[in-house]
This record gives C-alpha cells, sequence and structure tokens, in this order.
C-alpha cells in the first residue's frame, strides 16, 4: 500500500466560483521525497491541506494515507510561520507536538533534542520565539513538527524563509529524513536546492496536475535566465538625501550587540539593495527607520523626518513586513489597499482610481471583493506590496518582498517598482536573504554582517 494515495480529489473554498483543485489523482510511496512546483496561487499549498485534512466545504475524492509508526500520520509545515507558531518559548513550541499525543517526559525531552540538532537551533532552546528572525522561526516550526515524528512530513516552500547556509541544513536533513524512510512532499518555486534528495517533480497548475516526469534541472531555475528586458539601473539619482541613519547601536537579544555604529545613507530616487543572512537584523534595521523599534544611539533622519514615528510618516513612508498577515485586517483586497488612502483624506473617486491602479500593478485586480485572509501567502504578499505602493510614498522600504512568488512574478514586482521608482523618484530599498532576480536593478548594495553595513 503507498504511504499517499489520492483518487478524483477536487475543491473549492466557500464563496468562490472556480475549484482550487481539480480531479487530483496521485500515489506517493513510503520513503519517496517528491516536490509538487507550479505558479503562485496553482493549488500547491491547498493540496498540501488536503493531504493534511485541514480543508473545509465542498469536497469530491478520496485522500487516504497509511499510519506508519509511533507519531502522526502526517504533519505540516506552513509557508507562515507564525500561523502555527503557539508557545512562547523555543523548547515549549518544539514540545508541544509530542506532548499532547501521549509521548512520556523523556521522550519529549529527547524529541526536543534531537528535533532541535535537526534544525540548528540546539543553542536556541531557552530563546523567546518573539525574538527570532523569520528564518529562524521557520526552522522552528520544522522542529515542532519533526519532534511528532510524523510519518509523511508535508513542508510548503521550505526554502522561501531561509538564507543559503540554512537551505544546506534543510537538504542535509531531508536526507536523513529519507533514510529513516519518512515520506516527504514539498512545495516549492527553487527546485535547483532539491536535485540531490527529490525522487520525482509534480506540476500543478490551475489547480490540475500537469505533469509527472522529473524535470530537467538546467531549466527550472529562471533566475539564471538573462534579465529579460529589466534593464541597467539608471543611476541618476539626485543628491537629496531620503535616508540617514548615523552610528546606530542596538543591543541583540542574545546580549550580544546587533548593532554597532551602523551608518548608511539613501537618496532621492535610489534604489538599494540589502542583503543579510537571517537574523542579522535586517528586519530590525527597517523596523528601526519607521520608528517601530528605537535604537540604543546614533540618529535617523528619513523623508525630513528626524526620529520618526509612525503616525507621522503617512503618505511618505511605507513599509512592506515580512509576513504579510501582520498588515492585513480589512474585509476585502479593495478597502485593505484603500485604508492608507482614506486616512489621507482622499476623495473617494480618487481612492478608487489609486486603489484599481495600484490592485493593476499587483496583477491581482480580480482579487479586489476577496477577503485578504483566504488568499495564498504569496497573494497576501502582493495585496500588502499594493497597499503600500497606492500612495506613493517618498520612500518603500520592502522585506523579503519576493517570499511566496514564483520567479516570474517576481522578477514582474522588480519591473515594477522600477517604474514606480523612475516614475515618482522613489527611493526603494530591498531587504533579503536570497539574490534579486535582475542583479543589476539595485543601484547601491549592502551586505548586513556582525552589525555593521559594507558595500557589495
Amino acid at each position: 500500500m503507498p504511504a499517499l494515495e489520492i483518487t478524483g480529489f477536487s475543491y473549492i473554498y466557500p464563496g468562490a466560483q472556480t475549484r482550487a483543485l481539480d480531479n487530483i489523482s496521485m500515489q506517493v510511496s513510503a520513503g519517496e521525497c517528491v516536490c509538487i512546483t507550479g505558479p503562485s496561487g496553482s493549488g500547491k499549498t491547498t493540496l498540501l491541506m488536503a493531504i493534511q485534512g485541514l480543508l473545509h466545504g465542498h469536497q469530491e475524492g478520496e485522500v487516504c494515507t497509511d499510519n506508519v509508526g509511533q507519531g502522526l500520520k502526517t504533519a505540516m509545515v506552513f509557508q507562515n510561520a507564525e500561523s502555527q507558531i503557539l508557545c512562547t518559548t523555543v523548547e515549549d513550541e518544539v514540545a508541544f507536538g509530542p506532548g499532547n499525543i501521549g509521548f512520556t517526559p523523556s521522550e519529549v525531552d529527547c524529541a526536543v533534542t534531537n528535533a532541535l540538532d535537526n534544525v540548528g537551533l540546539s543553542k536556541f532552546r531557552g530563546r523567546n520565539v518573539e525574538d527570532l528572525s523569520a528564518g529562524e522561526k521557520h526552522r522552528l516550526t520544522l522542529a515542532s513538527v519533526l519532534s511528532m515524528e510524523p510519518a509523511i512530513v508535508l513542508l510548503d516552500e521550505p526554502s522561501s524563509q531561509l538564507d543559503d547556509a540554512s537551505k544546506g541544513q534543510l537538504i542535509s536533513l531531508l536526507t536523513r529524513l529519507k533514510e529513516k524512510n519518512h515520506t516527504i512532499i514539498i512545495t516549492d518555486h527553487d527546485l535547483g536546492i532539491y536535485r540531490t534528495v527529490v525522487d520525482r517533480y509534480i506540476v500543478i497548475r490551475g489547480g490540475t496536475l500537469k505533469g509527472k516526469d522529473p524535470l530537467p534541472f538546467k531549466h527550472i531555475n529562471p533566475l539564471e535566465l538573462p534579465p529579460d528586458g529589466l534593464g541597467k539601473a539608471t543611476r541618476n539619482y539626485s543628491s537629496r538625501e531620503t535616508i540617514c541613519a548615523e552610528r546606530l547601536k542596538l543591543p541583540g537579544p542574545n546580549g550580544v550587540a546587533l548593532f554597532q555604529g551602523l551608518s548608511f545613507k539613501a537618496f532621492q530616487g535610489e534604489s538599494l539593495y540589502l542583503y543579510g543572512q537571517n537574523g542579522t537584523g535586517k528586519s530590525t534595521l527597517l523596523s528601526c527607520l519607521v520608528g517601530l523599534l528605537h535604537p540604543q544611539a546614533g540618529s535617523i533622519r528619513i523623508a525630513g523626518m528626524v526620529s520618526p514615528r509612525p503616525e507621522r510618516l503617512l503618505g511618505k513612508v511605507a513599509m512592506l513586513f515580512q509576513n504579510p498577515s501582520r498588515q492585513l485586517f480589512e474585509d476585502t483586497v479593495f478597502d485593505e489597499v484603500a485604508f492608507s488612502l482614506k486616512r489621507m483624506r482622499l476623495s473617494s473617486s480618487q481612492i478608487k482610481v489609486d486603489v484599481m491602479n495600484a490592485l493593476e500593478l499587483m496583477e491581482i485586480s480580480d482579487l479586489a471583493q476577496r477577503s485578504p485572509l483566504t488568499l495564498s501567502f504569496g497573494e497576501q504578499h502582493r495585496v500588502t506590496l499594493a497597499s503600500i505602493l497606492a500612495p506613493c510614498p517618498q520612500v518603500l522600504l520592502l522585506d523579503e518582498p519576493f517570499a511566496g512568488l514564483d520567479f516570474e512574478q517576481r522578477r514582474r514586482i522588480l519591473h515594477t517598482l522600477k517604474i514606480i521608482r523612475d516614475r515618482h523618484k522613489t527611493t526603494v530599498l530591498i531587504a533579503s536573504h536570497t539574490s534579486l532576480p535582475d542583479p543589476t536593478w539595485a543601484d547601491s548594495s549592502l551586505v548586513l554582517r556582525e552589525g555593521t553595513l559594507a558595500k557589495c
């Protein structure tokens, strides 16, 4: 009997007009590692949720799993790590699952130790989860799933929040899981990293399986292709400063200084790329720039404002958070994008024009009346990006703007940011742990390492 067998499975979300999954049939053998790939919004996450038994509403067909081992049948690591973190400390989070499915205290302690070792978080055992970076939280959720010893491990875009070193750890972990005969099902866009561990690739588009044959690796990573006309950065930005951070100092959660006299400047119409590995402080720096956090020492001036506070930056500075759900609270996508425009007291007619322009830029006009919370992670990211683009701010701060997006969408968004920069002389700063889809886009590239910034 296969570890997983899906027969004629279809699903439609409540209130939706079309099927999210349409007549899916597939088998996965015990110990097999399968990767499901396809464009953002094609149904990859929905398929994993069907296997995990998390879908509600109209369903057809069957999903059958074979029970192997003492742990769970299946366990899933979500793309948005924060959606499945429940406890305050790292140790409690990893212990929560096995403690609730019948492991003895000694078995729980052993499971926690092994899981944290496997994901490289042994030294974080007593750490508060809120002190972790997004990449570290993703590894934590993986540990919390592995501690329950599931027969089938479901991973929804596990590489999207990880830097290169953590991706290497992920592949080593998947290799060990295969050796122990775990069945692994992965969804992802970046397929090249899995070439040593994946047995089979499956393509899904529009909720339908399109192919089940191994993909030729020379064709699977569009980032290796030419930049497709994005063009080199103009490098004709003005000499007017829009960001000036000087000698910033900030302590980290482990007592070691996160910033040690960090300084940098940005100018009107400049495009900046800020690179750093997980946990180096990229998100913290952006939060300082908008006044969500305050450095222990040093000064910040942004959009002409000294010591910025969030409520004073409306229409001048906008920030995209790494986790889009932290910015979503309205009932519809339209209202979400219109929120800042309403606070700026624009007319109803102008708001409608600006909202629809922003939705069109992000290619999500068809989602205007959908609830943001019913969208995929990648679609939510595009909604939040539309909401910060709509007011045409002087400065855009984007924390991991490509998470959850396929390669083509990443490149189109980068092209959109180029248009906005050129049209409105906007300063655009992208912070990421991965390479840009087009490395020629940035006027300036900086590396955040050991509390200081250096030019690439």
